[in-house]
């Protein structure tokens, strides 16, 4: 190892967030767009030497409501900027509130810039994606020339701070900061924070021609379109068929199957961001995954040349909380539920379902949500369902006849990895988001998988299919997905009735029962423990980061 470890600031799930293990540090969430700036420092050679802080640090950025991490060298002295356009001004202070109360080797040097310290004009807002990202590149560019200019901030500790030397950016934020390096020389980095399997399942694989559905939809101009939400919509239904998909490392699917939810906002929003990621691509060397390498061996060694130019990927580990940071309350409604769950019925007695924050079934299947929770009491377990996403919305009466019953509660909030730690738990019934997914992983929990869209239904073929650590369910499924899905060679027909919905529900739970349940939960243990090992010291992210460090100088 160097002697100037690096460390990162891993993001994840909810402020407050963190672990401190051997070549890893620290978590937070933004759910905003960020960039994050390295500026280089001004120092001599012994000063360098001689400081054992952790800084330059660099975050990979993402859009909005997802991780966040922040390679740091504990060499060289620097500040970092988190460039954010935030989507709440409470984001932006639980943000604030989280750094401030890390060590100060790390809180003061990282800084939060807000797209309204730039002068923009009028705000927009954060529930058109497209228009928000156009106003953070307009800013963050803004506020480059400005700092370029001059430092907003010119020491640190007493040492000067030159201007910023690095740019690490999201994809998803579709390359605004390529301004920046054509104009001032600034190096930029591509972040993904899923697996590199969901990035090839937009991107497709060159070397390998696999096309996606998107490339279809790539005849249409985002910024020419007039009526753009409905011409890409009907261009996706017009394209999408059962042609076998094939991304490295996961078994084959029909094409609708990347899309097993009918959310009408993705076309449009792939027409705008597929060719601005395609482009980045272009313009970068290095590309860093919040993934891994063991979980999906095949994509990863494929990533490299999955582009018409190769990069050089980086798999440095999930964000993901080994240890919960939030104690059980004792007192809470939540853990009174398991506590006496776990007291009356024992182990894996209870089902836990969630999610997340931005997903929630669509109306036309929250008859089949109902119905298919309807057979967990009836297979003799209780469930915890948290409601935490806006869009929650299933019958009050529905819900008070399961509470009244024992069966259930419906907290507004639960603190997810203290929930996933509980003995009572028995299942995650999820959306399948990364975060999610690697919180129940490194808790030994197995899935019950209902996914929707970007990463969620590759991570679900890769955690469920490839590796066995539990169930997807499919007669939920809408739009052209509720068709057939391709299952190792056979056809599955997706009826897509709430009749059907139950029974594929009560079957599952019967599996979970008896030896196929017993041999998810020790699969399901061990790559958990594949995923905490690899964020160890020497562990494949450990190794992962440090020679991103290498590459980009910093260590």
């Amino acid at each position: 190892m160097l002697p100037g470890r690096l460390k990162i600031l891993r993001c994840n799930g909810n402020f407050g967030q963190g672990i401190n293990t051997a070549g890893t540090c620290y978590q937070v969430t933004y759910h905003i767009p960020v960039f994050a700036i390295a500026s280089r420092p001004q120092y001599d050679s012994h000063s360098v030497e001689t400081c054992c802080i952790p800084t330059r640090s660099l975050v990979g950025s993402p859009a909005s409501r997802y991780e966040d991490r922040a390679p740091v060298n504990r060499k060289v002295p620097q500040l970092v900027h988190l460039f954010v356009l935030p989507s709440s001004s409470r984001e932006v202070s639980r943000a604030n509130k989280y750094i401030g109360a890390q060590p100060a080797m790390y809180s003061k040097r990282i800084r939060i810039v807000t797209a309204s310290d730039t002068e923009t004009g009028p705000s927009v807002s954060t529930n058109n994606v497209i228009e928000m990202l156009d106003h953070l590149e307009v800013c963050f560019n803004q506020w480059i020339d400005s700092e370029i200019r001059q430092a907003s901030v010119t020491q640190v500790d007493g040492g000067p701070i030159g201007e910023p030397s690095l740019v690490i950016e999201d994809l998803f934020n579709g390359g605004m900061a390529l301004e920046c390096k054509s104009k001032y020389g600034i190096p930029v980095v591509g972040w993904w924070i899923t697996p590199a399997s969901s990035l090839m399942a937009i991107t497709g694989h060159e070397q390998a021609c696999s096309k996606t559905i998107y490339d279809s939809l790539l005849q249409l101009d985002a910024r020419k379109e007039p009526d753009l939400f409905t011409k890409a919509n009907e261009l996706y239904l017009q394209n999408v068929s059962d042609r076998l998909v094939t991304i490295p490392g996961l078994p084959a699917v029909h094409e609708w199957e990347l899309s097993p939810q009918s959310v009408p906002f993705i076309p449009p929003f792939i027409v705008y961001l597929a060719p601005r990621i395609s482009n980045m691509l272009k313009h970068i060397d290095e590309l860093v995954f919040c993934t891994t390498f063991e979980i999906e061996p095949i994509s990863a060694a494929s990533i490299s040349t999955a582009f018409k130019r190769p990069v050089t990927p980086f798999f440095i580990g999930p964000a993901v909380d080994l240890i919960s940071s939030r104690q059980p309350d004792d007192e809470s409604a939540i853990n009174e539920f398991l506590d006496r769950a776990y007291s009356e019925h024992g182990a894996h007695s209870v089902i836990y379902v969630a999610f997340g924050t931005a997903f929630f079934p669509l109306p036309s299947t929250q008859p089949h949500l109902m119905a298919a929770l309807d057979e967990i009491p009836k297979a003799g377990f209780k469930f915890v369902f948290a409601l935490s996403s806006e869009s929650a919305g299933v019958d009050q009466a529905w819900m008070d006849a399961h509470v009244e019953a024992g069966n259930a509660i419906f907290p507004k909030w639960a603190n997810q990895t203290a929930v996933l730690e509980h003995p009572a738990i028995h299942y995650f019934l999820s959306h399948g988001g990364w975060n999610s997914s690697t919180e129940a992983l490194v808790r030994g929990v197995p899935f019950i998988f209902w996914p929707f869209m970007g990463d969620q239904p590759t991570n679900a073929m890769q955690i469920a299919n490839v590796h066995d650590c539990g169930f997807e369910l499919l007669q939920i499924r809408t739009g052209p997905a509720q068709s057939t899905a391709y299952r190792n060679g056979t056809e599955v027909t997706i009826i897509g009735t709430q009749d059907a919905a139950r029974e594929e529900m009560k079957h599952i739970l019967e599996l979970s029962k008896g030896p196929r349940g017993e041999h998810q939960r020790a699969n399901v243990r061990m790559l958990g423990k594949v995923v905490a090992d690899s964020l160890g010291r020497g562990g494949s992210g450990d190794v992962g980061l440090e020679n991103l460090g290498k590459a980009l100088s910093l260590a």
